[in-house]
């Protein structure tokens, strides 16, 4: 026989007092609400922008940059026009969709009290900055609006009690981790 003592179950263990889930606090609650506020702001910037790529005026500095450039002959500007509004359309609804599926994914998860969502939260309010150095009003006063929402849910997550929450809540998985 060896020298180490056989393993054995401790039936003590699973008698240890668990440890409580964290309470949300009402600023998590709405940082989610201003999260989702922001999803349904860039719908309503997107479908400005839609309307903007659509108009007349839009078109005719489309056409105004396509006959400033050099293109070979025979070349169809109208077409191209068409083209570029088609593909600004269509881009601008695949951002949009991306942005809003991202924003909903995000708000559940920081209503549970993930780290991870809080920091990919913040990294992506920082991006979202960029937004505001391409604005068309009326569009630009919903995208402003998106950016200021999403930047407040963030902080809310960041400062107490949001920032305790978070701690509490994977604090409270790893204790919960082998139960």
């Amino acid at each position: 026989m060896s020298n180490y003592p056989m393993p054995s179950y401790n039936p003590q263990w699973s008698q240890q007092p668990a440890v409580p889930a964290p309470v949300k606090p009402k600023q998590v609650g709405w940082a989610f609400q201003l999260i989702l506020a922001a999803a349904v702001l860039q719908l309503i910037s997107v479908a400005f922008g839609i309307v903007n790529f659509s108009s007349g005026t839009f078109r005719q500095t489309m056409s105004d940059t396509i006959a400033k450039q050099k293109l070979p002959a025979g070349t169809n500007a109208t077409d191209m026009v068409s083209i570029g509004i088609a593909t600004a359309i269509g881009v601008a609804i695949a951002v949009a969709v991306v942005a809003v599926v991202l924003y909903v994914i995000i708000g559940l998860f920081i209503n549970k009290g993930a780290g991870w969502a809080r920091i990919t939260g913040l990294v992506l309010a920082v991006v979202s900055l960029t937004q505001l150095a391409n604005m068309s009003m009326p569009a630009g006063i919903f995208t402003i609006l998106q950016v200021l929402a999403g930047i407040a849910a963030i902080i809310l997550c960041f400062i107490q009690p949001g920032s305790r929450y978070f701690a509490d809540t994977k604090a409270y998985k790893l204790a919960n981790k082998g139960r």
